[in-house]
């Protein structure tokens, strides 16, 4: 009896479209590190070209502030004294190194910070530095002589041009200045103020404010016209939010006096104020600090009085178009502290108090120290652990929410 064979069909394999893979390879992309994909540019040609791609730079960009919203994450730069000249207001010998660490909440008893970037050029060209504003991975540091911008994952770094502008307390005072993106183009933006004269009856200053932005002036700071509706407190950084940044208004002499802080909005570069919570206590209208944290502005209002130290701290958010602020939070804790991040499930936050880090309960009120900025551990990129600032006197620590990024400056 013949037996029928049957032949099995030769298959051939199609592979995938080639549009699909670079589809994959892209969204493996997107969900690394800042320090991995500046490796894996020299790969090929073509990963270069998808890592460099602003598109992509966009995107890496959102998938890691998703991260930071579920992992919050902290810059830290410890600043030292070279030594101390009693009855300085502010210090005018702080060492001109600057180091950028990453610390997020720890996974176990002991707090680390990671090494980020180091920059050892700034040898003697400022000796005094103003508190750190950060956007979109990008920090800028205000210093008593220059303006400088990093992105401390790609160890970028940068001297804003200088100009004779400013007429007042040269090399004296850290003129204001902050960062922030604009809107309508995408265009990061750094403002800084700076003084005219001032006025010898009433001590009022006469200010402007001066922008530069990143990636297109590349050798100027342009003028903003109109002049700012009040003149801005000095040694304090604005803060960036809902595309506009807001600034403390320096009130002395002022007659009136208004209860608001100044707006400056980064798209159309136009000044209004943003008046204060009307259940803002007025004798607190001069003791708050503000903060963005995941892309709004808190304001956290607290007493320097000795009476009212024990006082719980109330926390007002900017709502309805900037127009509205709405009481969020009242944290019973002494003394002054404000929010930096919001903990996943919103059940919690991380609240900064001098060179303590701390996790907050919202629902049963209890604070737990979780990093002591003093005690940090950190570790320089293949060496040995070591404490902080070793070896020498710490006077503060620049303390900012931090999202890493491919954005170049």
């Amino acid at each position: 009896m013949d037996m029928k064979v049957c032949k099995r069909r030769k298959t051939t394999k199609v592979p995938p479209p080639a549009e699909l893979l670079d589809e994959l390879v892209t969204e493996i992309l997107l969900r690394l590190p800042v320090k991995s994909l500046l490796r894996f540019k020299s790969v090929s040609k073509a990963w270069r070209a998808t890592i460099s791609d602003p598109f992509f730079v966009r995107s890496h960009l959102r998938q890691s502030a998703s991260r930071c919203r579920q992992n919050p994450s902290l810059l830290v730069t410890p600043h030292t004294l070279e030594h101390v000249i009693d009855g300085e207001p502010w210090p005018s010998t702080f060492s001109s190194d600057i180091s950028f660490y990453q610390w997020q909440p720890p996974s176990s008893e002991e707090s680390e910070v990671r090494f980020v970037m180091h920059s050892d050029d700034f040898l003697e060209e400022f000796n005094s530095v103003c508190y750190f504003a950060h956007c979109d991975g990008l920090v800028v540091a205000p210093t008593n002589t220059n303006v400088y911008l990093f992105n401390p994952a790609t160890r970028d770094a940068m001297r804003l041009p200088v100009n004779d502008r400013n007429k007042m307390y040269q090399y004296v005072a850290c003129l204001p200045a902050g960062l922030g993106r604009d809107p309508r183009t995408g265009r990061h933006k750094v403002v800084r103020a700076f003084y005219r004269s001032r006025n010898p009856l009433t001590g009022v200053h006469d200010m402007g404010m001066e922008v530069f932005t990143v990636g297109v002036d590349s050798d100027s700071w342009r003028e903003i016209t109109p002049n700012p509706l009040y003149p801005v407190a000095e040694w304090i950084t604005p803060v960036f939010a809902k595309g506009a940044l807001f600034w403390i208004i320096e009130k002395r002499g002022l007659d009136p006096s208004p209860r608001g802080i100044l707006r400056l909005s980064l798209d159309d570069e136009s000044f209004s104020v943003t008046h204060l919570p009307d259940s803002l206590d007025p004798a607190l209208d001069e003791s708050f600090i503000l903060d963005e944290v995941h892309g709004e502005l808190f304001l956290t209002a607290f007493s320097s009085s000795e009476l009212t130290w024990r006082k719980p701290l109330n926390i007002w958010t900017l709502v309805e178009q900037d127009t509205r602020w709405e009481h969020r939070y009242t944290l019973d804790v002494s003394g002054m502290a404000h929010p930096v991040a919001l903990l996943p499930g919103g059940g919690a936050m991380i609240v900064r108090a001098s060179h303590y880090i701390s996790r907050y309960d919202l629902q049963t009120h209890e604070i737990n120290t979780i990093c002591e900025l003093e005690s940090l551990r950190y570790q320089h990129d293949g060496t040995p652990e070591e404490d902080a600032g070793s070896g020498q006197e710490i006077f503060y620590f620049n303390v900012i929410p931090y999202t890493e990024s491919l954005v170049r400056i």
